[in-house]
C-alpha cells in the first residue's frame, strides 16, 4: 500500500469519525435544547400558575375589600336612618297636642310616684299646661290610688326639654323624652332596624 492510500484511507477514516463526532454532537444538542425547553416550558406554566393564583388572590382580596367598604356605607346608611327615625319619633312626641300631651304625662306620673310627695321638675311650657285641672286631677288621682296629695310642680328643667323628672329626698327618676329615648334605644333600635329594612 502506498503512502497516498494509507493518507487517503486516514483521511477517510477522520472524515467519517468527525462526522460520527458532528452527528453525536447535533444529537446531544438536539436532545439539550428539547430538555431545555421542556424544563422552560414547566417554568413557564409553573410561573404563569402563581401569577395566575396572586392574580386570583388579589381579586379575592379586593372583591373581600369592596364588600366590607360597601357593608360599611351600607351600616352607615342604615345607621342615619335610624338615627332620623328617632328624631323624628321623638319629635312628634314632643310636639303632641296638649291634651295628648296631659294624657301621657298624667299616666307617666301616676305609674312613676310612690309617696305622693314628690316634686315635679317641669319646663315653664309645661309647668303652664300643668298648673290648674291637671294638677288637682293627678293629686285626685294619686289620692284615690293611696298616695297622698302632695305633689307639686318646679319649672327648673329647660324651656326646650319635655317630660319631667321625678324628686323625692336624693332620688330622681328622669322621665324627660330624651333621657328615655336614650335609655330605651337599645332595646327600640332592634325593633326599629326589623321595621326600617326587612
Amino acid at each position: 500500500m502506498a503512502l497516498e492510500d494509507i493518507v487517503r484511507n486516514i483521511k477517510a477514516k477522520a472524515t467519517q469519525e468527525v462526522k460520527r463526532i458532528k452527528e453525536e454532537a447535533d444529537k446531544e444538542g438536539e436532545e439539550i435544547i428539547k430538555k431545555a425547553r421542556e424544563e422552560a416550558d414547566k417554568v413557564k406554566t409553573r410561573i404563569l400558575y402563581q401569577l395566575e393564583s396572586q392574580a386570583k388572590e388579589g381579586k379575592r382580596k379586593l372583591v373581600i375589600r369592596m364588600r366590607s367598604e360597601e357593608r360599611k356605607k351600607l351600616l352607615i346608611h342604615k345607621r342615619k336612618l335610624m338615627d332620623e327615625a328617632f328624631r323624628q319619633a321623638k319629635q312628634k312626641l314632643s310636639s303632641l297636642e296638649k291634651a295628648e300631651y296631659l294624657s301621657l304625662m298624667k299616666r307617666s306620673l301616676i305609674s312613676n310616684i310612690d309617696s305622693g310627695e314628690e316634686e315635679i321638675i317641669v319646663s315653664p311650657r309645661d309647668e303652664e299646661w300643668m298648673e290648674g285641672n291637671f294638677i288637682k286631677d293627678l293629686r285626685k288621682s294619686l289620692k284615690e290610688a293611696g298616695t297622698t296629695d302632695g305633689v307639686r310642680l318646679s319649672p327648673e328643667l329647660e324651656p326646650q326639654k319635655r317630660g319631667f323628672i321625678l324628686k323625692k329626698k336624693d332620688v330622681q327618676i328622669n322621665c324627660t323624652f330624651s333621657n328615655l329615648f336614650f335609655s330605651l334605644r337599645d332595646e327600640l333600635e332592634i325593633e326599629v332596624a326589623r321595621r326600617l329594612f326587612s
